[in-house]
């Protein structure tokens, strides 16, 4: 185990999204789209939202424009509306309507961008010492968060990827139980 405060928890945020990762690589497109109601969004929603904000993460460490999903327009590619998209185009207070009526790409594509963005956002995590806990970095869309601090961002960001986790882990245990899903 390491000595260093934050390169345990960069192991374990790596842990959160390698997880996710292993969770949803055996799962089929019609299962990443699934949702089990009118108000429940899809594993790919949640899918899709973790990495944007791994994404936008990435983004504090390497400046404006580092996004991988703004530098290579995805939402135009994907034919997303962006103004439907949530705080930053992220899912973050996205609607429910909207949420629900997210069409994300073929699992493919899907996961190549969410294993580039937690590439990008691992080694960006990973380049903090523990004197960095309480460094202040800028936030670009107005955000204050933990005062800018950026050791309590990485680990709030943490435990929200652990509240996904367990939504997807649920979904999929939907879809098996309501044989939606293969056994």
């Amino acid at each position: 185990m390491s000595q260093s405060i934050l390169a345990e928890i960069a192991n374990r945020y790596r842990q959160n999204q390698d997880n996710l990762l292993e969770l949803v690589g055996g799962l089929t497109d019609e299962q990443i789209a699934w949702t089990p109601n009118g108000t429940t969004p899809s594993v790919g929603f949640h899918i899709w939202h973790m990495a944007r904000w791994a994404d936008y993460l990435q983004e504090l460490f390497n400046g404006r424009g580092s996004q991988i999903w703004e530098r290579e327009g995805l939402a135009t590619r994907w034919n997303l509306a962006t103004q439907s998209l949530g705080y930053a185009q992220t899912g973050m207070e996205m609607d429910q309507a909207s949420a629900l009526a997210l069409r994300l790409p073929a699992k493919d594509v899907l996961l190549d961008y969410v294993r580039r963005s937690f590439a990008a956002a691992q080694h960006a995590v990973t380049q903090l010492d523990d004197r960095d806990f309480f460094a202040v970095y800028a936030c670009f869309h107005g955000e204050v968060w933990h005062d800018g601090q950026i050791g309590p961002i990485v680990v709030t960001w943490m435990t929200h990827d652990n509240r996904h986790l367990g939504m997807i882990e649920c979904l999929i245990g939907l879809q098996h139980k309501t044989g939606s899903a293969d056994a």
